[in-house]
């Protein structure tokens, strides 16, 4: 018997990270699929990111070390890493913005949009 095709497009899981430019055009993006952890941040040659986002037109605002994004449970979480210019969520249920408290990982969920400081990057 054959095991039925799931059609990862409509299964409501992320499979990657855009990084939108003002306009809401994408501008590069990053696989999630198979990862567990990443981080993002900026690589400045001495540390290693998975994210980098030091050529960003706000990387001057980006930690080393900004957030950190996990998979749990069929779900990502993001987690500001006690980064100097924070981390916010616009959910896309509501469009609102939530700025995360340090160490408190937030769900995201498809469409939602991350505020790396200024730099928006978009879960899909």
């Amino acid at each position: 018997m054959k095991s039925p095709q799931v059609d990862h497009a409509l299964d409501g899981r992320a499979r990657q990270l855009v990084l939108l430019n003002e306009d809401g055009q994408n501008l590069t993006s990053w696989d999630l699929f198979g990862r567990t952890a990443l981080v993002i941040g900026r690589d400045v040659g001495e540390n290693e990111v998975d994210i980098n986002l030091a050529d960003a037109t706000y990387a001057s605002f980006i930690d080393i070390e900004h957030a950190a994004l996990n998979y749990a449970g069929g779900y990502w979480y993001i987690e500001d890493l006690s980064s100097e210019n924070g981390v916010s969520i616009q959910k896309q249920g509501d469009g609102k913005q939530y700025k995360l408290a340090t160490d408190k990982p937030c769900r995201l969920d498809l469409g939602d949009i991350i505020y790396i400081a200024q730099t928006k990057l978009q879960i899909r």
